[in-house]
């Protein structure tokens, strides 16, 4: 790309649906080299948590960045803001009055990307197995309304809930209700490592060192069928220690766009440049930061000093800036 991109951390998914969404006059299409994206975002495998990758465990912004590209939802979220819409569903929608009866057509001839046709029956394995696998990320919880899941053909999938939900579809549109084939992933446990496997827009390869991912490289899914227009056929993702080796790499042209995230000294500074060859550019997205008191120390253990600090602190500027 001949214009280097900046995204302001604070206020941007990371890929989703970022990545399908670039491309055009300035490179990263389908005749072009890959955009390459960095981020401040660290994958790593441990011993405590060994499958950081697989959708029944993942429960952060990073993680939830690549599956979203990878492997696909019965319903998605517009960028940035909107209700939920149907992704791997043709429709989907609440057949009761009270909310507790949701069901979704799942659209015609959707496939794996290794070719493998999804079926309803994928979309209940892959939901049944978050719920029964209880990993300790505790992700399972965003679909612990779910008291059964019915199949009626190859493409019917209906939801009973425990009890009403009206936030459900967008529930279904988080990566813990992403579908996974059978074949790749064990119902009983976690799929250690990195690799990830979907009927999403890319197929994912991944480079490791020392339990680490590095650098991971998106490639077009051939089969992807869904509400994305797919831009690139090829998107790389370079892992840093820190905003300013991010930085680095952006000015000597070794990456075409850098995010998640930024120091506010890079914002400002980069928000005021006049550098042609330099865009920062804001986009609204789905994070939550919190700023939250630790009420055991002296300093703020008073609820009237807590309650003070609240009135004074500008909570627009906050967010703004």
């Amino acid at each position: 790309m001949n214009r280097k991109t900046l995204v302001l951390p604070a206020v941007i998914g990371l890929l989703a649906p970022v990545l399908a969404a670039c491309g055009g006059s300035d490179g990263g299409s389908d005749s072009g080299d890959p955009i390459v994206v960095g981020t401040t975002d660290r994958f790593i495998a441990s011993k405590d948590a060994p499958a950081p990758l697989d959708p029944a465990y993942a429960y952060d912004v990073g993680s939830w960045n690549i599956l979203r590209q990878t492997v696909q939802t019965l319903m998605i979220i517009p960028r940035g803001d909107g209700e939920p819409q149907p992704e791997a569903a043709e429709e989907c929608g609440f057949t009761d009055t009270g909310n507790e009866r949701y069901a979704c057509t799942l659209r015609k001839d959707l496939k794996f990307a290794n070719g493998d046709p999804v079926t309803a029956k994928d979309v209940q394995f892959s939901i049944d197995r978050a719920l029964s696998i209880q990993a300790d990320s505790g992700v399972f919880a965003l679909l612990s309304t779910i008291d059964t899941i019915e199949t009626q053909g190859d493409r019917e999938v209906i939801f009973h809930l425990k009890t009403a939900d009206a936030t459900f579809p967008f529930k279904l549109s988080t990566p813990v209700a992403g579908i996974v084939n059978p074949d790749d992933y064990d119902k009983g446990k976690l799929r250690d490592g990195f690799s990830i496997d979907g009927s999403g827009p890319y197929t994912f390869k991944a480079e490791v060192k020392d339990d680490e991912l590095v650098n991971a490289v998106f490639t077009k899914n051939p089969n992807y069928k869904g509400v994305l227009t797919i831009k690139n056929s090829q998107v790389e993702m370079r892992s840093f220690a820190d905003a300013d080796t991010m930085g680095d790499s952006l000015n000597s042209g070794d990456i075409d766009l850098m995010t998640r995230s930024m120091t506010p000294e890079q914002i400002k500074k980069l928000g005021s440049t006049t550098d042609s060859n330099i865009d920062l550019i804001e986009m609204p997205g789905l994070e939550i930061r919190y700023l939250a008191f630790n009420t055991d120390d002296p300093s703020v253990k008073s609820a009237a000093v807590r309650q003070a600090m609240a009135q004074v602190i500008n909570r627009g500027e906050l967010v703004s800036k």
